[in-house]
């Protein structure tokens, strides 16, 4: 078995860990919070499945679990020759899935900020959504895959769901609208899918960035208007929801501002396809009110009537 390495990163300083990952002689960028592990691909049983998806190889059995082993390399469209001689299998876990693929070597794994991210322009992103942006790592820049379209385009059921008969509608929707809300997510496709889910069922004050530092601009601009106007924060500001991974600023890092540099009393919730039991820790260690994963929409809005409407911390 071939160890991860591990950068203990602490919360809130807008670092990440990225692997740098050489797929068909090109080089790309993982986050490592979504890598569990690295095993070799030599000796690896892998079975076929009748009626996989094309992008899927097989699956194979790793301490008694079966987990589907992707071809990445297919599903980007990437033009191969031979495999490397000594192959690495990437073992991912995020949206509550286990998935992996084969990639020629991982390079190193780079600590950098995120404000060192650079996000694809809205028409390269049209034309690329497996990608997310580029980051300079040494003297070349990297792509950073975009994992979460990529598995859910094979698995769409790891994408956000909505159970709409677990969600009242009709009799809260009058209070919800009276919540004022900022919603931060850098993916297009998932703030979108959320905001017109959180909308339909009455969420209408819905105001969305797609990095955490204009979110945190915001949340400032109504701090300054509220003293101004001599208002209470929370008659401009009910609730920040928040991703983690983000461009310019990450959500721990937004939180931390929120609740420890602006000493904010505004209930903030994280909704992030990294949750786990450490990225739990991490986010109650940034002050963070409550924290779900994607795609669990119906508990995200749960969280949200929690705090918008009945004014306390959730059931855990």
């Amino acid at each position: 078995m071939v160890a991860k390495q591990e950068i203990l990163l602490e919360s809130g300083t807008n670092e990440v860990e990225i692997a740098e990952v050489i797929l068909c002689g090109q080089s790309f960028g993982v986050n490592v919070a979504k890598i569990r592990e690295f095993i070799p691909f030599e000796g690896l049983t892998v079975s076929r499945l009748p009626g996989r998806h094309p992008s899927v190889q097989g699956v194979f059995i790793l301490r008694g679990k079966s987990i589907p082993l992707i071809r990445l390399e297919e599903h980007l469209n990437l033009h191969c020759g031979e495999r490397s001689k000594q192959p690495v299998v990437v073992i991912t876990e995020f949206n509550h899935m286990t998935t992996a693929f084969v990639a020629d070597h991982i390079d190193r794994i780079h600590r950098v900020s995120w404000t060192e991210f650079k996000p694809l322009s809205t028409v390269l992103a049209g034309d690329s959504p497996y990608v997310v942006g580029t980051i300079t790592l040494g003297e070349q820049e990297v792509l950073i895959l975009d994992l979460e379209h990529i598995i859910g385009e094979i698995f769409p059921s790891s994408v956000i769901n909505y159970d709409e008969s677990a969600v009242k509608k009709e009799t809260l929707a009058p209070t919800r609208q009276q919540a004022h809300l900022i919603f931060a997510e850098d993916s297009a496709i998932i703030r979108y899918q959320v905001s017109n889910i959180l909308k339909e069922v009455g969420y209408t004050d819905l105001v969305m960035f797609d990095n955490g530092a204009s979110a945190l601009e915001e949340v400032e601009r109504r701090v300054d208007q509220a003293r101004d106007e001599g208002k209470d924060i929370h008659e401009l500001l009910t609730l920040v929801l928040t991703d983690i991974e983000m461009p310019k600023m990450d959500g721990l890092t937004l939180c931390r501002r929120i609740k420890k540099d602006l000493r904010l009393n505004v209930p903030v919730v994280m909704f992030s396809s990294l949750i786990n039991e450490q990225m739990a820790r991490k986010c109650e260690s940034v002050g963070a009110d409550a924290f779900t994963a994607k795609p669990e929409t119906t508990r995200l809005i749960e969280l949200l009537d929690q705090f918008c409407l009945q004014g306390g911390a959730p059931a855990s």
